[in-house]
């Protein structure tokens, strides 16, 4: 039985909305699946529809953005804090897929975040 690929893009937004409340657990696909009312299998399935790629792959993509936004709002923090607060496994293994996504490494994104923080204190204490 066909299914409409709006049903599709809706287990795929409930995925979504499970990693934005999980994304720093570790995620068992099978579980989130079934919390979501669906099969590993169906999810695998709809992601591959609607974005093109694992629903593992989308959680390692959920992830490293939040390590972005983590590392350019708090730019003091250890590169460990920052990637443990994200649910990804090591530093090294963030770094290399970070850099894929971004195309820059974790300390020169972190470096540039520093100066622009220190920038920023700058301009205000200029009149």
């Amino acid at each position: 039985m066909p299914v409409a690929p709006a049903q599709q893009l809706d287990v795929v937004n409930q995925a979504a909305r499970y990693f934005a409340h999980h994304f720093s657990e570790n995620i068992e696909l099978e579980v989130m699946a079934s919390s979501i009312g669906v099969s590993a299998e169906w999810l695998d399935l709809c992601f591959d529809h609607c974005r093109g790629k694992t629903p593992f792959q989308a959680l390692q993509h959920f992830r490293l953005s939040r390590l972005f936004e983590g590392i350019a709002e708090h730019p003091q923090s250890t590169l460990q804090q920052q990637v443990h607060r994200c649910g990804l496994a090591s530093v090294m293994a963030a770094n290399r897929l970070f850099e894929e996504l971004f195309g820059i490494g974790l300390a020169p994104f972190r470096r540039v975040c520093r100066r622009a923080a220190a920038d920023r204190l700058l301009l205000h204490r200029c009149p």
